[in-house]
């Protein structure tokens, strides 16, 4: 039966790895990011050779499971990789998901920046903008709108990946939740309490993605 009291218990314990979810979050997002502009640009500009690359690169991240990358890397490229091998299992996640969401965003940056219209980038070169200018004055702002609601949708489903993380040992909300149900068997209450906080978590990233979503519609 599940059992209250315990439930009580053993949900301040186990959120109190919030803050590893929310570190892993917040690096791989950034590094994400950086992946997915590099990635979008090359495509944007279908750069001989390194635009097939990518297209290949994007293909794999998004066709194989992040549970199967997360172990190539971890366990398979360690063999012979003595980088890799010294990497603690914290930067180990991050840089999976990194690359792996990098190539999710890769496809909402190349999106929104094929998204404007060409006969704006010829007005601007007709009026003397450099390419610099026609980048930062027009592609840029209008891209930005278009991006960032599929973008933070990607971040949230980065907050879920992170639950991948104890499987190659990370402490975070399921390395606490394995270590409790170690302990009392009592996994009911103890997976219970895990998605009641991923739930709360998601759920107040749903609200902030709403209004983002209206805040960019109303833009423009």
């Amino acid at each position: 039966m599940f059992k209250v009291s315990y439930f009580m218990e053993v949900l301040p314990v186990i959120a109190s790895k919030v803050n590893v979810t929310f570190e892993l979050t917040i690096a791989a997002t950034i590094f994400a990011l950086l992946v997915g502009v590099v990635i979008a640009v090359i495509g944007y500009y279908k750069v001989p050779v390194l635009s097939q690359l990518t297209r290949v690169y994007v293909s794999v991240m998004r066709g194989t499971p992040v549970v199967a990358q997360l172990y190539f890397f971890y366990y398979g490229i360690a063999l012979y990789s003595n980088f890799v091998k010294n990497m603690t299992p914290l930067v180990a996640v991050a840089v999976v998901m990194s690359l792996n969401m990098g190539a999710f965003m890769s496809e909402s940056i190349r999106g929104a920046l094929l998204s404007v219209d060409e006969g704006q980038k010829e007005a601007a070169y007709s009026l003397g903008m450099t390419n610099l200018q026609l980048v930062v004055r027009i592609i840029i702002p209008q891209a930005v709108r278009i991006a960032l609601p599929p973008l933070f949708n990607d971040v949230i489903n980065l907050i879920k990946m992170t639950s991948l993380a104890f499987m190659i040992g990370v402490p975070d909300i399921m390395g606490a939740a394995k270590i409790e149900g170690a302990k009392t068997f009592r996994y009911f209450e103890i997976y219970a309490a895990v998605m009641l906080i991923y739930w709360i978590i998601i759920f107040i990233l749903g609200i902030v993605h709403k209004f983002l979503e209206k805040k960019c519609a109303s833009m423009y």
